[in-house]
């Protein structure tokens, strides 16, 4: 597979070690039936009684290559759902539009749902992609009104894996694969820079080095993903518990990716069917460290000086640098840059049904979310004129409870249901940080502070579907 990155491009090989098996690089689309159920925020109907435009993405139908975030794996799948990588991140998704652009000010990314938990394109880091079992896609506004302004911007509903009755199976799911780069700028070296100068009359700072700059910031990089689950259960109780590790090196020095992922499931039915319980969690922990400027660092790494030592001075223990020319610094100073990202995140959930009759059903739903990330960067001077350092830290918990009383009665294949909702209840704590980092002592200033919506409650409101 073949990768621009940059002004590099590199050559990725990827081994897959699936329990056995091989799948193929390219899998075909495969129709659901029309007549299929599919459950839609609050209604479960089929295809083609469903007045709006959806998509379910199965997981025969994914894409089956070395996935870094959920998302790629439906991605050219589903017609109108544009995906593109971002740069400030091995996992990070720079824009997903599933609407286009419907708004100005607001956000334009589509309102991210995991069994039941909202959420942004964020909280998709903390899914395997294995761990996933179809994604919902709503498209138009008479699908995704039910979330309100939320919503404008399309829906994508991820449902996860749930355990099966049956004994307790063991699945492992492996990845091997190495990035390098395939091509380089060819530029002059060392020796051949010394000769044009010596036959052009042209006076040059020679320190009598040999340094290929691009090749010094370049590496092989290792990616590799491991996924072991646990699943079993009974006729009346069912779980799952999975463990999930993916690791992306960049193909330039200290860029690099960890994820740590882990999601549980449990099902217990009682009472002859009278009262279900659902209890889920899925967190992670993913740790980046990244590249601050792309464009000076493959810039500087094709026109530094090839004469240059690709060592620090020995004597002011400082890399050489180039006063005379612009934007351009010693790329090995640029590796010494420390540009890290840490996001922790935890959802749980429960579902409680009560099946009260035949016909009539109560749905208790409720989730706890918290995340918290950490940013810090650190210039030094060999980069930045006075250098440069920030630590930050973002906090963010929510609270969503809902419950939905639904009474279904068939007249000539109408189905009708009435459900109240009980909207979700945030609180958010501000940024705050340092500009004491990594020993560079300009002061401090910090600043902190909160912001919270407190819950609401809307009423019941009759719905039909045919």
């Amino acid at each position: 597979m073949i990768r621009q990155h940059g002004k590099l491009t590199f050559l990725s090989f990827l081994l897959v070690v699936l329990c056995g098996n091989t799948f193929a690089q390219k899998i075909p689309v495969i129709p659901l039936d029309l007549d299929s159920l599919i459950t839609v925020g609050y209604a479960t109907g089929s295809l083609k009684t469903l007045s709006g435009s959806v998509e379910k993405i199965t997981e025969k139908q994914m894409n089956k290559d070395q996935v870094t975030n959920p998302l790629e794996a439906i991605r050219g799948r589903v017609p109108g759902l544009t995906i593109q990588r971002g740069t400030n991140g091995l996992a990070a998704l720079d824009a997903v539009r599933l609407r286009g652009t419907t708004s100005l000010t607001s956000g334009n990314d589509p309102l991210i749902i995991v069994d039941g938990v909202f959420g942004d394109l964020s909280m998709l880091t903390s899914i395997y992609p294995t761990d996933i079992e179809s994604f919902t896609i709503l498209k138009d506004a008479s699908e995704t009104a039910q979330y309100g302004s939320r919503g404008a911007s399309g829906v994508i509903e991820v449902t996860t894996k749930k355990g099966m009755q049956g004994r307790t199976q063991v699945a492992y799911n492996g990845s091997f694969g190495i990035s390098t780069v395939y091509k380089n700028l060819k530029m002059l070296s060392g020796d051949e820079f010394r000769s044009v100068a010596s036959e052009r009359g042209i006076s040059i700072l020679d320190k009598g080095n040999n340094t290929n700059f691009q090749k010094e910031i370049q590496q092989t990089g290792l990616q590799q993903n491991h996924h072991v689950a646990f699943y079993g259960g009974s006729s009346t109780s069912s779980y799952r518990v999975s463990l999930g590790f993916m690791d992306r090196q960049g193909v330039i020095l200290n860029e690099d990716m960890k994820n740590f992922t882990s999601n549980m499931n449990m099902n217990q039915k009682m009472f002859d069917g009278f009262f279900d319980c659902e209890l889920g969690m899925f967190g992670s922990i993913l740790k980046n460290h990244n590249l601050v400027d792309y464009q000076k660092t493959f810039y500087s790494a094709a026109t530094f000086n090839p004469t240059y030592p690709n060592h620090k001075d020995p004597v002011t223990n400082s890399w050489d640098g180039i006063t005379t020319a612009s934007q351009i610094t010693n790329p090995l100073a640029w590796m010494q840059v420390d540009d890290d990202d840490a996001t922790s995140h935890i959802s749980t959930h429960a579902r409680f049904t009560f099946n009260l009759m035949k016909e009539l059903k109560l749905v208790l739903f409720g989730a706890y979310t918290y995340n918290i990330v950490e940013n810090s960067q650190y210039l030094p001077t060999s980069v930045w004129a006075n250098g440069q350092a920030y630590k930050g830290t973002k906090k963010m918990e929510s609270l969503l409870g809902n419950m939905m009383l639904t009474y279904k009665k068939g007249w000539k294949n109408t189905a009708y249901s009435w459900y109240s909702k009980v909207f979700p209840s945030q609180k958010r704590s501000a940024p705050h940080g340092t500009s004491a980092h990594n020993d560079l002592r300009t002061g401090d200033a910090t600043g902190r502070g909160r912001h919270c919506h407190g819950p609401r409650f809307r009423p019941g409101r009759l719905r039909h579907r045919q």
